[in-house]
């Protein structure tokens, strides 16, 4: 397993502070969220960072993560 990325994204509780956890074990991609996703806050390079992380994990899994 590798070390998880994280990816740093504000919320309404907490500005900044905190981070989504993304990994990938064998054949699934984790992603631990801080609260409910409507209530991360994210600015539009927190927002690519989160894009392109989430692209380079998908082409570690299996089939290359294609979209389904």
């Amino acid at each position: 397993m590798q070390e998880p990325v994280l990816v740093r994204c504000a919320t309404v509780e907490h500005d900044g502070t905190e981070s989504l956890r993304l990994s990938v074990e064998r054949d699934r991609l984790t992603i631990i969220t801080p609260t409910v996703y409507n209530r991360t806050l994210w600015t539009a390079e927190q927002a690519r960072t989160l894009r392109d992380t989430l692209t380079r994990l998908l082409g570690q899994l299996p089939g290359g993560g294609g979209s389904r």
